[in-house]
Formats: structure tokens, sequence, C-alpha cells
């Protein structure tokens, strides 16, 4: 179909954002504090353009049941680039989504709490709200609710083709997609086909829970869920709670008694562990880590070097660390603050990096009998184990989670191996400074990083609520819900005319179901994206498939290949459009956890970083605006 090019009706710098969600919301905060610093010469028009709830977006929309809770304490979750000051609340200067909720809600459940994901979407609709009454009146803001299937980008104007069949023009446009759902490929794609050829049987593939059609699965249904992470647990959420099950707490103890309106649920993972729970928040929103070992000035060393090797030349060192904050909290448990300051002192001093001198270290100051914190055997606790029947399994998880529950009650702080896991959030961004735009060795980036280390990482730090899992476990007790096992497999069972699951270290775990549901976030992918708009995006050459290069290998990540802040996608011959700017999701693999949906309230992380740059140079004065020809593209 071709486009028509319409000419501009007036002569303001117009910049439109493609998706509302948090990274779209993020740059068009950054946006009104530029604006309120230093107010635009000529009139500034921002199109705002999402189908999903404006300002919320899918993911966060205030629709969605309340048992679908965010993952990170309401402290340390903000939507503003700067704390609250003595000024009006604005853009740069807002509360957190703890003292927003605190204040508008009379059943606030005090500091430390787990958002709703629906109320974190109603505080960005007060952001939104803060924003928009932020502008003068050569600022304005346009809303549309539609969805853009194609962009051509003439002579540095920028025409949007939306799905009502409307034309738009902007200066700069900004693509904040958020989540894609790529096409389905191996077993995944053969269990949908199976399920669509199959009278009886259905097949959800990966998606917000939310967004799932769970509501057609039948009461006591045989179902099995794929992954054991975080969407894992709003899909259980949905199946039990969601219809009218409880949760008891007496004592300490948690107990579910069900609604019989539940399905039969069965689930498993590679691992067989479900994801660990998150240590109890014992940190202030604003607590920044000061690494000892995989300091700043070693990740600079590395980089000048070229590219680096993940597995050989960094690992070691965050491993060095995490074991650093793991021995010097069991020595402050043991002897005190003093003896923790001392270690830390002796450790950065005689940089004592390697395992075996931290294990040295650590005995000198009464702490002997501690093994190494091993973030294998913690993702992967029943590896090469091999069980003699499902309840002997469900007995060895059980023991495995109970002792994580313990961990977790302890807290963040106080318990060693919660306080040294926290320290893999804490270095995020050191770790995403090597691994972005090519610095790792393509081998290194896809194998020891994307396939090991970015997983294994977020498994142990992405977790829910310690109450989730206390929830998990009572709903096994119930009968309601049980984990199969490690190298859990999904199949088809042709002369039954029903799917399969199984663990094959666990005898006689196999069972028959009729549903399944990916329970896994689809990782992005370029080219099995369908979106029209992406489809067309690289048709036209506007965005292309970063390659990792090296001088043996490559490595073609399937993340949209962009350029260092302000992230302008680089073309099939090689050039920024400086017209275009990608961030997020559409991005990862060209950059490392873009899944991020928020800052912290009392610094910049990468997140607000990342809408800075764009918003910035998006701001920047237009180029002419003459009379544009209409003509037809094709």
């Amino acid at each position: 179909m071709s486009l028509r090019h319409i000419a501009p009706s007036s002569p303001a710098h117009r910049i439109a954002i493609i998706g509302s969600g948090p990274r779209g919301l993020s740059v068009l905060e950054r946006l009104a504090a530029l604006m309120l610093m230093d107010a635009p010469a000529t009139p500034v028009i921002v199109y705002l353009i999402d189908s999903a709830q404006m300002g919320s977006g899918r993911v966060w929309r205030t629709d969605q049941p309340r048992h679908y809770v965010m993952n990170t304490v309401a402290e340390e979750v903000s939507s503003f680039s700067g704390p609250l000051d003595d000024g009006p609340i604005r853009p740069g200067a807002g509360p957190s989504l703890a003292q927003w909720w605190r204040s508008v809600d009379p059943a606030y459940p005090g500091p430390n709490a787990y958002a709703p994901r629906a109320v974190h979407g109603e505080y960005m609709q007060f952001v939104l709200s803060t924003i928009e009454a932020s502008f003068t009146p050569n600022i304005s803001l346009q809303r549309i609710a539609a969805v853009v299937v194609d962009l051509v980008n003439d002579d540095n104007i920028q025409t949007l083709e939306l799905d009502n069949g409307a034309f738009l023009q902007a200066d700069k446009v900004v693509i904040a997609t958020g989540h894609p759902t790529p096409e389905l490929v191996g077993w995944e794609k053969e269990l949908q086909q199976f399920a669509q050829q199959t009278p009886g049987l259905a097949f959800f593939r990966g998606d917000s829970a939310a967004d799932m059609p769970l509501e057609h699965i039948e009461p006591q249904q045989q179902v099995g869920i794929v992954g054991l992470g975080l969407a894992f647990h709003d899909i259980v959420a949905a199946l039990t709670v969601g219809r009218g099950g409880r949760f008891n707490v007496v004592d300490g103890i948690t107990t579910y008694t069900p609604s019989n309106r539940e399905p039969k649920l069965f689930a498993g993972s590679r691992s067989g562990m479900l994801i660990p729970a998150r240590g109890r928040n014992q940190k202030g929103p604003n607590f920044q880590y000061q690494p000892l070992c995989i300091t700043r000035d070693k990740i600079d060393a590395l980089q000048k070097r070229g590219q680096i090797d993940f597995a050989a030349e960094v690992l070691p060192l965050l491993l060095a660390e995490i074991n650093i904050v793991y021995f010097a909290t069991a020595i402050r448990a043991e002897a005190g603050l003093e003896a923790e300051q001392q270690f830390k002192d002796r450790v950065a001093q005689q940089q004592l990096f390697t395992v075996q001198a931290l294990v040295a270290e650590a005995a000198r100051f009464g702490v002997a009998d501690l093994p190494l914190l091993d973030i294998d055997r913690l993702a992967r606790p029943f590896r090469a184990k091999e069980f003699h029947s499902p309840a002997d399994f469900t007995d060895a998880l059980d023991q495995v989670l109970e002792e994580d529950l313990r961990c977790a009650r302890e807290g963040n702080v106080d318990n060693p191996m919660k306080a040294a896991l926290d320290t893999i959030r804490d270095t995020r961004a050191l770790i995403r400074s090597v691994a972005d735009f090519g610095r790792l060795a393509p081998r290194s980036h896809q194998e020891d990083f994307l396939q090991y280390y970015a997983p294994t990482s977020l498994f142990l730090t992405a977790g829910p609520p310690l109450y989730r899992t206390e929830q998990i476990r009572a709903l096994i007790a119930a009968g309601v819900l049980t984990l199969v096992g490690p190298e859990t497999v999904y199949g088809i069972d042709r002369p039954q005319q029903k799917f399969s699951i199984e663990s094959p270290r666990v005898r006689q775990s196999r069972q028959l179901l009729e549903v399944v549901i990916d329970g896994r976030i689809p990782s992005p992918d370029l080219l099995r994206d369908p979106s029209p708009l992406t489809r067309n995006l690289v048709r036209r050459g506007y965005w292309t498939n970063y390659v990792n290069q090296g001088p043996r290998d490559r490595f073609v990540t399937g993340g949209v290949a962009v350029t260092p802040g302000p992230y302008h996608p680089i073309d099939r011959a090689g050039q920024p459009i400086e017209g275009l700017y990608v961030l997020g999701l559409p991005s990862e693999h060209t950059r490392w956890f873009m899944q991020a949906g928020s800052s912290r309230p009392g610094f910049w992380t990468d997140f607000a970083q990342d809408a800075h740059f764009v918003a910035s140079d998006a701001l920047k004065p237009a180029y002419a605006q003459a009379p544009v020809e209409i003509t037809e593209v094709a």
C-alpha cells in the first residue's frame, strides 16, 4: 500500500512516541522536565500512540486483577527522573511509587510492600497527568489510540501509517513498543499445531498472564505450565485465587482452601527448581553498592583491550564479589560490624580476590565452615539427581524451598546468601557495560553470557516476594499443583490425543494434559516478530539485526542494531537514522536487560539515563520546515 505524505499544518516541532508503557512514559517525562528547565523556542507537539491504555500500556493497565504483583518493592520504583523536593510535584521531581501509593490508599500495606501491577498502572496514570499539567501553551500532548503499522523516513520527515487508515507526520519518532510475541518455532510450534488440529486441547503461547485466555480453562482440566519463573506465579494465581480459592495464614503457616473451580496444575522446567524468593528487603530505596573486586576501573581496562571473554575475564570478578558479600555478611552475624569491616579492608588491601584466598581469610575471622556460594548449585539444586517417585521429588523440593524461605525471611542484608545474590542486582550496570554493543567476543556473548549467565542471574535475583513461595508450597500440599521435576519434557501423545509432561529423572512422573501454557516471557527476535510495523521497518531497511562480529566468528543476536545513546537504528547501509530512536525490548541482545520498567527514586539508573539521551536529542531544533509536496511512496 502506498503512503501519501501530507504537508505539515504548523511549524511546530513534532515528536511521536510509539508505546506509552514504562519506556515511552520515561521519554515523555524527560521531554517535559527538559522543557520545564528551558522553554522551547518553537511550539512542540508530542504524539503519544498506543492501542492499550494510554500511559500504562498493555502490561501495566489498571483493569487487571490485583493478584498480579510486581517483584520489586514499591520504595525502589519511580517513574519520575528526580525525587520530591521543596517545589511542586512536576516532571523531574515527583514521588516514588511507594510515596504516591501511601498518599492515595488508606489500605496502603506499609514499607517494603509489593504493589499489584494495576496499582503501578494507576501510578503511571498519575505521572502522565502530572506531565500534561506541566505543559505551557506552546507545548501540547495528543493521545492517539491506534497501532502504527508502517513508517516512512523521507527527507527527515517521518510519516506514520496507523491501523485506522490515518497518517501522521513527525520530525522525530521514538519506538518503545515493549514485549513482542515472536513466531513460534520448534516444539512450541508443534504443540500449537497439534492443539489446533485436536478437539479439546489448547496451547497458550508465552505472554503476560493478564493477556492469556485463561478463563477458557475448565475446572479439573489437566493443565501443564512451561517454566517456573515470574510468569508461572501469575498464571498459578489466576487459576487459583482468581478462581475463588483462598490462602490462609495461621501461626505463620500458609494453607490453601480450594474453590473446586481450579484446574489440575502440573509444571516444570529444565532445573525443576521454583524461582527463588526475594529476600525480605532491608535496604533503603537509594542504596548503592560499592564493589571491591568488580570495579569500574577493571571493567574500563577490559574494554580498552578489545573484545572480552565473559567467562574468563568478567565472571570470576563477579563471583569473587558475590563471595566477598557472602562471607562478610556471615562474619558480621558471627562477630559484629567491626569484624565485617576489617575483613573487607583486608580483602581490598591485599587483593584477596580468589575463592581460595576468600575462604582462608574468612576462616581467620571465625567463619570456617561456610562453603563457597555456588550460583550453579543454587539455580540447579537437583542436577544429576534421580528420584524414585513424584513423592520423592516433592519431598526434596520442599526441603530446598523451606531453606530458601528461611534465608529470604532473614533479609537481603542479614542473610549471607540473599545478601550475596542481591550483589548480582547491585552490579548489573557494570555487567551491562561489558555486554552491550558487542564488547564481548561473539562466542562468549552468545554462549557464556546470553545462554548461561543472563538466565541464571535473572533466575536467582528476579524472584517474587517470599509469600509467593509460601503459597506454592500450600498449593502443592493441597494437591492443586504438582512440580514434575528437572529436565521437564512436554510432548504429544497421539494415541491418547493428549499432551504429556514428565521428568526423565523422576520415575512415574508422566501425566497426560489437555492444556499447555507457556509460562515464559518470549525473548525478542527481530526476524520472528510478526508485528506489521517491525516487518515494514525491516523491509524498508530501517531496522537491521545487530551482528556481533569478531575476527574469526560472528553472532546474529536478534536485536535491533542501534547506536549508543541516543539509540538511533542503524539502517542496512550501516548509517544511523537520526530521526528515529529505538528504546527498550526491540534492542534486547544488542543491549542487555531492556525489560527494566522503572528507575530508582533517588538516583539515575540506566533506565532514566536512556530516556534522557533520547529526549534531549529529540528536542534539538527540527530541520527547517518547508512546504512538503504530496508524493507517493511505495
